[in-house]
C-alpha cells in the first residue's frame, strides 16, 4: 500500500489545485443570520469564505466553487478550487451526513467517521454492505480507506485540537464546516446552504431553510413570552470534567428561546466550557431540570446513572425524577438539530412548559429517564 500511496499523493495534490489567484477579495456578509461564512457569486464561479471561529477578524479557508464542465477563469481569487456538483466525499460527523441526506445526495457519501454514533439505520446499512467506507475515528481516520474511496471533497468540523496534517498533505481539499460555533440557532441551519453550493441543489437548502425559520421563529416567540422559567443544567461528567454550552452557544440560545432559565447563560463561550463537578453542583444543585445527551444502546435510567457516578443522585432533578434525556443512538438527534432546530425546541418547551400543550402531545427526542 505504500507504494500506491507514493504514485496517488500527487495525482491528487495536481486534481485539488489547493492554493491559486489573486487574494484581493472582500466579501460582505450575505445570510440571515449565520456570520461563520460567506458568499459571492460571479459569472461563472462562487467564492466561499470560511472564517475563523477563534479569530473572526481572520479567514480560515476560502473556497473556489467552479462548475465541472467550466474552464477555470483567467482571474479568480486566492483558493482552494472545488470542481461541483461533487459526486463523492468523505463526510466526518453525522450530523453533515444528515444535511447531505436532506439535500437528497446521500449517493455521493462515499466514506464516513466515527458510524457507531450515527443513528440513520439506512447509512449505517449501506456500511455493513460496503457501499460506504467506514473511516474509523474521526480524530484519527483511516488515511489508505481515504485515499481507496477517492473522494472529491473532505467534510470535517475545525477544532483547535484536531491534526489534519496527514489529511491536508492528501491533496484533497477539505471543507471546513464551522456551524457548530455559530451562537443563533437559525445561524447553524443556514450553512445548509454552503452545502447545497457543493452538490448543486440550493434550491432544495433555500425551501428546508425559509420552512425551519418561519416554525422556529413561530414557537420561539411563544417561549420568550413566558413569566415563569424553570432552571436548567446539562450533560454528564466525563472524567474529571463536566462540559456545559458556553452561554453564547446556539444550545444556550434553544434553551432560552424555549422559555428556559440556563445557569451558564452568563457566560460568554460559543463552545463547550469545562468545569469541576464541584463548580456544577454548587450552582446547579438546586436546578429544576437537568438535560442529558449520550449514546448508548440502552436507555440511561435514574439508576444507572448513581451507578455511574454516586453523587448524581444530590441534585434536585435527580430527586425530583426531572432528568431528561436523549439517546443519540435511537434518535437522529445530531443529524436534524442543525437543520430542524424547531422539532428540539418544540421537545423542550414540551418539557418545560407541559401546560402550553395538550397532554396527547409526543416528543422527538427527549425522554423522561425511568427509575429502575
Amino acid at each position: 500500500m505504500k507504494r500506491v500511496l507514493i504514485y496517488i499523493l500527487p495525482i491528487f495534490i495536481f486534481l485539488a489545485c489547493s492554493k491559486v489567484g489573486d487574494n484581493n477579495i472582500t466579501i460582505p456578509a450575505s445570510n440571515d443570520y449565520a456570520q461563520g461564512f460567506a458568499v459571492a457569486e460571479f459569472d461563472n464561479y462562487k467564492v466561499v469564505e470560511v472564517r475563523n471561529p477563534w479569530d473572526t477578524l481572520k479567514i480560515l479557508q476560502r473556497y473556489i466553487l467552479v462548475p465541472k464542465g467550466c474552464e477555470l477563469p483567467d482571474k479568480i481569487p486566492h483558493g482552494t478550487i472545488i470542481r461541483t456538483p461533487i459526486s463523492r466525499a468523505v463526510v466526518y460527523a453525522s450530523l453533515h451526513c444528515g444535511m447531505i441526506k436532506e439535500l437528497r445526495k446521500s449517493e455521493a457519501i462515499a466514506g464516513i467517521c466515527d458510524v457507531h454514533y450515527n443513528a440513520d439505520s439506512t447509512l449505517k446499512n449501506k456500511v455493513k454492505r460496503g457501499e460506504i467506507a467506514d473511516l474509523g475515528s474521526s480524530f484519527l481516520p483511516d488515511i489508505e480507506k481515504i485515499i481507496s474511496v477517492s473522494p472529491e471533497i473532505i467534510i470535517l468540523s475545525p477544532y483547535k485540537d484536531r491534526d489534519e496534517d496527514k489529511i491536508s498533505q492528501l491533496g484533497i481539499p477539505i471543507v471546513e464546516m464551522a456551524d457548530y460555533m455559530e451562537s443563533v440557532p437559525l445561524a447553524r441551519t443556514e450553512w445548509l446552504k454552503f452545502i447545497s453550493m457543493l452538490f448543486d441543489c440550493e434550491e432544495v437548502a433555500d425551501s428546508i431553510f425559509e420552512t425551519t425559520k418561519k416554525e422556529y421563529l413561530r414557537l420561539s416567540e411563544i417561549g420568550r413570552s413566558v413569566t415563569h422559567k424553570p432552571t436548567l443544567f446539562c450533560e454528564l461528567k466525563t472524567g474529571g470534567v463536566w462540559y456545559q454550552p458556553g452561554g453564547e452557544s446556539y444550545m444556550a440560545q434553544l434553551y432560552r428561546d424555549a422559555g428556559i432559565d440556563y445557569l451558564w447563560s452568563d457566560n460568554r463561550n460559543k463552545g463547550s466550557i469545562s468545569l469541576s463537578f464541584e463548580e456544577v453542583f454548587s450552582r446547579a444543585s438546586n436546578a429544576d431540570l437537568w438535560f442529558i445527551k449520550y449514546a448508548d444502546e440502552s436507555d440511561k435510567t435514574l439508576k444507572s446513572l448513581a451507578n455511574e457516578y454516586a453523587l448524581y443522585d444530590k441534585f434536585k432533578p435527580y430527586k425530583n425524577k426531572s432528568v431528561w434525556g436523549v439517546n443519540a443512538l435511537k434518535v437522529p438527534f445530531y443529524e436534524e438539530m442543525p437543520l430542524y432546530p424547531h422539532y428540539v425546541l418544540r421537545d423542550l418547551m414540551i418539557v418545560a412548559h407541559p401546560e402550553m400543550f395538550d397532554k396527547s402531545e409526543t416528543m422527538r427526542y427527549f425522554k423522561k429517564l425511568r427509575n429502575e
